[in-house]
């Protein structure tokens, strides 16, 4: 299997105007819609990093742990077997799904606390 790569000049560059430049900027997903997933997600833990930096840093080493394991297997894929790289994509992939989806939450989290206590006014 091969990955585009194709905006990730675009997402990093975006993440350091954002000031966001130490979220991991491989890009793993394949499809169109995986992609908009993915970048949904890196704008979640964007706004994460203003509405709960503790969580963000959580999260960031989260990612960062995800995109380095990553790495590791793109620079030796030529030398996996088509085995081992479907392991290995598909527990990036998962782990990357599972950490997307507690970002998702913290943000939604935030977001409802601060309508909650709107109400209360």
């Amino acid at each position: 299997m091969r990955f585009s790569f194709s905006g990730a000049a675009i997402l990093l560059a975006a993440f350091i105007l954002m000031g966001c430049n130490t979220i991991p900027q491989a890009r793993i997903a394949e499809a169109p819609d995986a992609r908009s997933q993915e970048e949904k997600c890196y704008q979640d833990l964007a706004a994460l990093k203003q509405l709960e930096p503790e969580t963000y840093e959580k999260y960031r080493q989260q990612m960062h742990a995800i995109d380095e394991n990553y790495r590791v297997y793109k620079a030796n894929e030529s030398l996996l077997d088509e085995n081992a790289s479907e392991v290995m994509l598909t527990e990036v992939r998962k782990k990357l799904s599972l950490v997307c989806t507690r970002i998702n939450n913290a943000v939604y989290t935030n977001m409802r606390g601060r309508a909650q206590s709107l109400n209360k006014l």
